[in-house]
């Protein structure tokens, strides 16, 4: 398997150090970081120079399996020094970033690395970053740009407090499935991921012996779990969807955010057996496409026929929540060969992927990046998944 692979390695672990800063100054437009971190391109532009939100858990699930320990660490204590000291956890490290966050994954950027270093004095203190993102960030109520907005659960909204510009704080930038009204919507992937932050607080505060948070946490997951399955699961459809508190009716789009209560393990085994009849609305002969291939209006970057790496891992490790291993692997190797099929092309890896063709994905809003963070990191952790 990895010698099918040597020549994508290689050029992985030859694009570490290129993609790799050190910023300890404020200069300009960007913010000084304490540590080195893993930017997603290395060409000036949009990319460079930067720590992307994120970006950089997928990043660190490839720093960690390519054993770059310290440098994970490094690039979550940025975080909590931004934070600290600017009370967010910014889409990137420029200032005049510091109104938009992008979805929240540092609770599993924590645990990926505490499994590996067994710090208890770093998770402590991590615990209070990620327990001051939850509750004075994504629960917020006091803000303009309030994120808590309707039945305990939450939604995108920067300090511009715009329907665009809350679609760029869900990443998915730009995307059918909100119908460009983004502040509309409660969305499926964002709820699951702050659900997510309460179960793992509850399991960190278990592990530093604090069982009155415990408590806290896991009885706010437990109100959150069943929020999302009133509004969020279809019983006609079986599946997840977005929920437009605006109009009070989910809307029926299917789109790979489905997946996320599956890969927070919010789910039950009933409906990840659904969701996982479901992958036939998206996989194609070279992986997942990130939606269904109806799209309302004209094409953007997150839609139908576009896959993306980091999406690809959030469907695989939903699937293996759940034991369906054979179609994680099965997933995980179509897009391996897809990757190193356009790499043996091109040359190199790209920020995103055509998966109906096989080729470099459609631009959207910026011209197609190559040597992607992501990218390279997810190849490692899917040829990692496959020698298992």
């Amino acid at each position: 398997m990895t010698n099918e692979y040597q020549k994508c390695l290689n050029y992985i672990k030859d694009k570490w150090e290129r993609l790799t800063f050190e910023h300890k100054k404020d200069h300009g437009v960007h913010i000084g970081l304490p540590n080195k971190f893993v930017a997603p391109g290395a060409k000036r532009g949009i990319f460079r120079d930067d720590q992307f939100y994120w970006d950089s858990y997928f990043i660190i699930l490839g720093l960690l399996v390519a054993k770059k320990i310290n440098l994970a660490k490094g690039m979550v204590d940025n975080f909590a020094h931004l934070q600290k000291r600017f009370g967010i956890i910014p889409l990137r490290n420029r200032f005049f970033n510091l109104g938009s966050s992008q979805p929240p994954f540092l609770s599993s950027m924590v645990l990926e690395i505490y499994e590996v270093t067994k710090d208890k004095k770093w998770l402590r203190r991590m615990a209070e970053v990620i327990e001051k993102e939850l509750l004075t960030y994504w629960m917020d109520t006091r803000k303009a740009e309030r994120h808590l907005v309707y039945s305990g659960l939450s939604r995108y909204c920067d300090h511009h407090v715009n329907h665009i510009t809350a679609e760029h704080e869900s990443g998915w930038d730009m995307t059918s499935r909100f119908d460009e009204r983004c502040l509309d919507f409660l969305p499926v992937d964002l709820n699951c991921l702050l659900y997510k932050y309460e179960i793992d607080l509850a399991l960190i505060y278990s592990i530093l012996k604090n069982m009155e948070k415990v408590a806290r946490y896991a009885e706010m997951a437990k109100k959150r779990k069943k929020r999302i399955n009133k509004l969020m699961w279809s019983k006609s459809r079986q599946f997840f969807f977005d929920y437009d508190y605006y109009n009070k009716k989910r809307r029926y789009f299917y789109s790979l955010a489905g997946f996320y209560p599956m890969w927070a393990n919010l789910a039950t085994p009933m409906q990840a057996k659904r969701c996982r009849d479901e992958l036939k609305r998206f996989e194609y002969q070279y992986g997942l496409a990130n939606s269904q291939k109806k799209v309302n209006k004209r094409f953007k970057q997150w839609d139908y026929p576009n896959g993306w790496p980091n999406q690809q891992w959030i469907v695989i490790q939903a699937l293996l929540n759940y034991g369906y291993i054979k179609d994680a692997k099965r997933i995980a190797k179509k897009w391996l060969d897809m990757n190193n099929e356009v790499f043996k092309n091109t040359g190199k890896l790209w920020e995103k992927y055509n998966v109906v063709t096989g080729g470099i994905g459609q631009q959207g809003r910026y011209p197609n990046q190559t040597g992607f963070g992501w990218t390279n990191a997810i190849f490692l952790k899917m040829v990692s998944l496959m020698q298992k």
